[in-house]
């Protein structure tokens, strides 16, 4: 009896040991990650900053802008869906179902619509990105019946100037988009890679790699190009196109990686000064529950030198997936944009 006794307290004195031990591994992980200095409880199909400092943020039925970093409502507009705004603020574009309505920010009206395809029944990503001085809009949606297409409109006169296919039966939709701080060049990514096209000849001008790329991040001085994939983030010099760094998250699954990379959300950004960048620290979790952290699964993110790609910190990240990472206009402050709410960190103390 005394040895049964004397087992079973060796037993719950172990399980007691390991109880400490998983607590403060815990606690050592977890100190390891900076927390956010705001978290917003709002759900949000997209959002942009505006440059004077203002957070658009759009979701299914409504765009709200905010101001930041305090989230006090300013406005409410009547649309919602994917959102961007001009270089200058004046123009909030926010699109939806093949359709761009045009918001003035600051007095709420519509100025103006651009009908670019069919409007469909169901939501698909779409891409938007506005020309260096604003006087262009490009715009592609990421559904099969719109093909591997990008339009280019004309945003004061709300008209149609051209349209980039892309002519390789392997391509079926647009995965990202992105002007060029130049405003000459069009970075897009498709299942099957990522180009550069040329505005004023509306041409495919280079191939910059054969795989695809979910996201796209560019330096202000253009001297930087970041992609990301399904296990990867590459930053690419363009003065040479040699890979200055990358970060490679777990062991790619070759079998899985073209219809993976479709469903990852794996989101970069540079900060508008070039010093920083953000991409995951981690490869996108499941939607799982794990023994080790409370809550939903987070997707971790790094705070990195854009010089060098060297992780200056690691930032606790949102539940389950990220749709994007964005700096502010002024570089301080990063937010990431998640199923269910918005996280914010200062950048530099």
């Amino acid at each position: 009896m005394r040895r049964r006794l004397i087992l079973a307290g060796s037993a719950i004195a172990a399980l007691v040991g390991l109880g400490g031990l998983a607590l403060v591994i815990m606690m050592f992980w977890f100190e390891r990650e900076e927390q956010p200095a705001y978290v917003w409880q709002v759900v949000a199909r997209s959002a942009a900053f505006l440059p004077d400092g203002r957070l658009a943020i759009a979701n299914d039925r409504q765009t709200m802008i905010v101001s930041f970093p305090d989230y006090q409502t300013l406005r409410e507009l009547p649309a919602g869906g994917y959102v961007a705004s001009s270089p200058d603020g004046s123009v909030l574009a926010i699109a939806v179902r093949g359709t761009v309505k045009l918001f003035d920010p600051d007095s709420g009206s519509l100025i103006g619509q651009l009908d670019c395809w069919p409007p469909g029944e169901h939501t698909y990503p779409i891409h938007l990105g506005f020309s260096p001085d604003g006087s262009i809009l490009a715009v592609a949606e990421s559904h099969h019946s719109r093909g591997p297409e990008v339009q280019l409109w004309d945003v004061s006169r709300q008209s149609q100037i051209g349209t980039i296919r892309f002519d390789d039966p392997a391509i079926s939709i647009v995965q990202a988009l992105a002007f060029t701080p130049t405003g000459h060049v069009v970075v897009s990514t498709h299942s099957e890679g990522v180009w550069f096209v040329d505005v004023a000849q509306q041409a495919v001008i280079r191939k910059i790699q054969s795989w695809p790329s979910s996201h796209i991040a560019v330096s202000p001085d253009s001297s930087r190009l970041s992609l990301s994939e399904f296990t990867l983030v590459r930053t690419f010099d363009t003065r040479t196109w040699q890979v200055v760094h990358e970060q490679r998250f777990t062991q790619a699954r070759p079998m899985l990686d073209t219809w993976m990379s479709r469903l990852k959300s794996m989101p970069v950004a540079i900060s508008p000064d070039g010093n920083w960048l953000a991409t995951p620290n981690r490869e996108e979790p499941s939607d799982s529950f794990s023994l080790f952290e409370p809550g939903p699964p987070r997707q971790t993110i790094a705070l990195r030198r854009l010089a060098d790609g060297q992780r200056v910190k690691v930032l606790s990240g949102s539940p389950i997936r990220l749709h994007a990472l964005l700096f502010s206009p002024d570089s301080q402050w990063l937010i990431d944009v998640g199923l269910s709410e918005i996280r914010v960190w200062r950048v530099a103390k």
